[in-house]
């Protein structure tokens, strides 16, 4: 199993309510919340639990539209590759690996300390010694990371629109709804 999980933080809604297109791409041009992957019942980032109040949820702050177009760009590479990692962009040690054999993923969770270069690769050799933490060759079906990929992407941009449309002209959005277009 596959899930993407994330919240805009309650007072961003209230905001991009009232918000024109300008003041965004001066003062947000991304989407701030909480954030976490979902493989068969592990969280890859740690996700705030319901009760938490906003001020406590904001350390848990992550870059929601940051995560998506990465995870796009995981996607993509995966067409053309059986070997994809994507760096998280918080530190400089924790990777999340995914080795497509046939149409299964499986994925780990690597702790590689690099400090530069491209946040996704494509070249197992580097990580062949990484340590594997937490999410271990846990398998899923393609399919089922597509699936959740495309939806996913999809309510975002449905709830922004009900927020503002005017912010999803933002260059910030190009890439999702690309994708979210053209996976119908």
């Amino acid at each position: 199993m596959f899930d993407i999980k994330y919240e805009i933080f309650e007072d961003d809604i209230l905001e991009f309510r009232i918000i024109d297109l300008q003041t965004f791409k001066e003062e947000y041009n991304q989407i701030y919340g909480c954030f976490t992957i979902i493989i068969n019942g592990i969280e890859y980032l740690s996700y705030p639990s319901p009760e938490m109040g906003l001020e406590t949820k904001r350390i848990y702050s992550e870059l929601i539209l940051t995560h998506f177009d990465f995870l796009i760009d995981v996607y993509y590479q995966l067409q053309k590759n059986n070997y994809v990692v994507l760096k998280y962009i918080e530190n400089p040690q924790t990777w999340l690996e995914f080795i497509k054999e046939g149409n299964e993923l499986i994925v780990s969770q690597l702790n590689l300390e690099i400090h530069e270069g491209p946040l996704i690769r494509t070249k197992r050799k580097l990580f062949i010694n990484a340590l594997k933490e937490e999410i271990i060759n846990e398998t899923i079906l393609f399919g089922d990371f597509e699936k959740e990929l495309i939806s996913k992407s999809k309510e975002l941009i449905k709830t922004l629109q009900e927020l503002n449309k005017k912010i999803l002209t933002a260059n910030c959005f190009t890439k999702i709804k690309l994708f979210a277009a053209l996976k119908r």
